[in-house]
């Protein structure tokens, strides 16, 4: 039989009583329209939705123009209505089948299927999916915290190889080049003062020195990591090299304000090693090279004397 607006909700009724009878009972959304898009057939469940009586028989249009201007309902977002609905028509009967998600006001979510019927009518059904999709956003929100928990180390705070890694995969996947500068960190004599400390006061070292680190760097400036051991590196993308000496300077104050006391270095006190280097990067290669002379430069300030940055335009600095 073709559903058209020939038809009527009492033929309907005559002709499937059994299944009206199921709709009601099934806790779904169901509805019925005729070729002229007008509402035929609703259930209990679809009634709720919409913003007409129980038997009221309004055009799909109708309903969905009342709909957003009193709130109820399936949410449609947009600043013009009649545009939305032109544009929705057009979708409409374009498909045998269609599915797609949408949510209510009340806090609902509901996958709804489209049904073309020969003749121009359609069936949709709702399906309440909001206990699933909840599920799914708390599993997603599980996986993301997982994520942020994997890439951080656990005693410091900070990103940790797996960090690094995935921000090289980031860079290599834009398809640019970038300027990149990283800042390698190294504590002054931190074996000594683990041996006459011990390892939980190199711990609270590391903690504090970690802490100035992160607290010196502006949000979105650069990325901390940890790579082991007393080993730091901060990554400065697009940063120019005037602002990874000041970020250098930055941490190196504060670690002397900070004034953590060290029995194995001349002045008492926890000094840094810091190494300079700055590349565009353009490929795996080129990243790790940009490590590689962050590193050298970091060991030649240790071996120049330490508590010191190399790297600086003009030379190490050794104020």
């Amino acid at each position: 039989m073709a559903f058209s607006s020939n038809d009527s909700t009492g033929q309907l009724a005559d002709i499937l009583p059994v299944t009206a009878h199921l709709f009601n009972n099934s806790g779904t959304a169901v509805s019925l329209f005729d070729d002229q898009d007008r509402l035929l057939y609703g259930n209990d469940q679809y009634y709720s939705l919409i913003c007409h009586t129980r038997g009221s028989h309004p055009t799909w249009p109708e309903i969905v123009r009342d709909n957003y201007a009193k709130r109820q309902g399936l949410i449609v977002e947009t600043d013009d209505i009649e545009l939305w609905i032109q544009t929705a028509l057009a979708k409409r009967r374009t498909q045998n089948y269609r599915q797609f998600e949408v949510d209510a006001w009340d806090g609902r979510w509901l996958l709804m299927t489209e049904t073309l019927i020969p003749g121009g009518g359609l069936l949709d059904i709702g399906v309440d999916i909001t206990q699933a999709k909840n599920m799914t956003t708390a599993l997603k929100q599980e996986y993301q915290n997982a994520l942020v928990k994997a890439e951080t180390d656990l005693l410091t705070d900070m990103g940790n190889r797996r960090a690094l890694e995935r921000l090289r995969k980031i860079l290599m996947s834009k398809g640019r080049h970038f300027q990149v500068t990283a800042l390698m960190i190294d504590i002054d004599q931190f074996k000594p003062y683990n041996d006459t400390l011990g390892h939980l006061q190199g711990d609270i070292c590391l903690q504090q020195v970690a802490r100035v680190i992160r607290s010196t760097l502006r949000v979105g400036e650069a990325y901390p990591i940890r790579l082991g051991g007393d080993e730091f590196l901060v990554l400065m993308l697009g940063a120019p090299l005037a602002l990874a000496q000041q970020v250098a300077q930055r941490i190196r104050n504060g670690v002397r304000r900070s004034a953590i006391p060290h029995p194995a270095t001349g002045s008492g006190l926890v000094t840094l090693s810091m190494g300079l280097a700055s590349r565009e990067i353009i490929d795996s290669e080129s990243f790790a090279s940009l490590l590689k002379d962050a590193d050298d430069a970091l060991y030649e300030a240790k071996r120049s004397g330490r508590d010191r940055i190399n790297g600086l335009q003009g030379g190490p600095d050794q104020t």
